[in-house]
């Protein structure tokens, strides 16, 4: 699941990207994840450098991931079994260096933040996560109107 999420969701922004949408969600992301860590001054400034280059290096990765998968057809079905192989290969690829990374930077965390704060982080991000999933379920298309049971419910104000 958290390949799926890593590969749907877009990338997080990278400082001065100049995408207003991605600063925005990156700014969310700190906001949400300091919050819900309660993190001090002092943990704030040890632990977000180190999470950014985590965030960078997992970045790159589904990055490389993204364009190994666009040099090969995007209908599954015209694929030949060998482009099919390849890329259920790289699947696996990917998400075994994603976790590899995230070993390394748990390591990482444990240096900068306490043991229940680590906890919080990986449930912080999921959480991040699954709000952004929710809020894209509920953002019709542009220009789409939303299908039953998206978006805002009118009631009739006779009702």
């Amino acid at each position: 699941m958290c390949v799926t999420l890593f590969l749907t969701l877009p990338a997080m922004a990278q400082p001065g990207s100049g995408n207003p949408n991605r600063d925005k969600m990156k700014a969310q992301r700190i906001a949400f994840i300091t919050n819900n860590l309660n993190l001090t001054p002092d943990e704030a400034k040890v632990f977000w450098p180190v999470y950014d280059q985590y965030e960078q290096k997992r970045q790159d990765i589904v990055k490389q991931y993204r364009m190994n998968r666009q040099n090969l057809k995007q209908d599954t079905e015209g694929l030949s079994d060998k482009e099919a192989l390849e890329l259920a290969d790289n699947q696996i690829i990917e998400a075994q260096r994603l976790l590899d990374l995230r070993k390394e930077y748990h390591v990482k965390f444990k240096q900068v933040l306490p043991p229940k704060k680590i906890l919080k982080l990986y449930d912080s991000e999921r959480d991040f996560q699954k709000m952004l999933l929710d809020k894209l379920r509920d953002k019709p298309a542009p220009g789409k109107m939303p299908r039953a049971g998206q978006g805002r419910q009118f009631r009739n104000p006779v009702d």
